[in-house]
């Protein structure tokens, strides 16, 4: 019996010490859009633990113009099955675990401003000599109104608001997608 126990005591040990230390951004948003903010983080370990799907759900997103805002919150209920605004991007790993490359396919922001409203979906990848780090976590920017990121502030840094700890759950986009849309 104590064999089995000092067995299973050791197997835990070692699940506990060879998990994945996922480095998970933090986020610079502009104060002007906090009832915006973020409410959770989804992220998900992929491929041999050297790529990281983080997955950033915002409370919603608010089109420039109040009327046409009204209206578009309309269509994203119908479309999408939800108000709150989900973006995804990756991380990818070095075999030490450091980010080596963040990817954002379909959510860069580009050289757009927070206000911009046309061809906001950009896609881009940057190296880690690109990417500003604060204790080994990349600093992902929130740049426009629908949340697109980037590596540099396109807002005025005078108005950022540093996001270091959020609501994080293990899991990718469907898991977001499942909790907070009613068409999943």
């Amino acid at each position: 019996m104590k064999r089995i126990i000092i067995v299973f005591l050791v197997a835990i040990s070692v699940m506990t010490f060879t998990q994945v230390v996922v480095p998970l951004p933090i986020f610079s948003v502009p104060d002007f859009d906090q009832r915006n903010g973020i409410i959770e983080v989804f992220y998900e370990v992929l491929e041999n633990n050297s790529t990281i799907s983080v997955t950033v759900v915002f409370r919603d997103e608010d089109y420039p113009c109040f009327l046409a805002n009204i209206l578009y919150d309309v269509y994203r209920y119908f479309r999408y099955g939800r108000i709150v605004d989900i973006e995804t991007f990756y991380l990818h790993l070095s075999a030490e675990g450091t980010v080596t490359v963040v990817e954002f396919p379909g959510v860069f922001s580009g050289d757009h401003t927070f206000k911009d409203t046309k061809n906001l979906h950009g896609s881009a990848s940057f190296t880690a000599t690109e990417i500003t780090f604060i204790d080994g976590r990349p600093l992902i920017y929130v740049n426009t109104w629908n949340h697109m990121f980037g590596v540099r502030a396109s807002f005025d840094k005078k108005y950022e608001k540093m996001i270091f700890d959020y609501p994080i759950t293990r899991g990718g986009r469907l898991e977001a997608e499942r909790k907070y849309s009613w068409l999943y």
